[in-house]
């Protein structure tokens, strides 16, 4: 598996570098990612509550912490109003878990 991963959502080897090359680190980062994902999912809702704001700015460091930049990305652009529905945001965070649960499992 490239340092990326195959679909590119996680740059992996930008958290092995935040990591110093700890692999049991970046494991227990992306652990608690995926565990904290539960909550962000359940919290964000259909993206209209009123923790919406909350929760997308959260994903966004959350998600650049862990190399997932192009999920940060979309949560600015919902910050900065560029569009208002949360389906894409939620389908970048499906794509990024996916490709972590991959990383874990090899």
């Amino acid at each position: 598996m490239s340092s990326t991963g195959d679909a590119g959502r996680v740059d992996f080897s930008f958290l092995d570098r935040l990591a110093a090359g700890d692999q049991g680190l970046m494991r227990e980062v992306l652990e608690i990612f995926l565990e904290e994902s539960v909550g962000w999912r359940t919290r964000l809702g259909d993206g209209q509550g009123p923790e919406a704001a909350e929760v997308i700015h959260t994903l966004k460091g959350s998600g650049r912490a862990v190399g997932a930049h192009a999920l940060g990305d979309l949560c600015e652009d919902w910050e900065m109003g560029e569009f208002e529905e949360v389906s894409g945001i939620l389908g970048e965070l499906d794509a990024v878990e996916a490709e972590i649960r991959a990383w874990l499992a090899r």
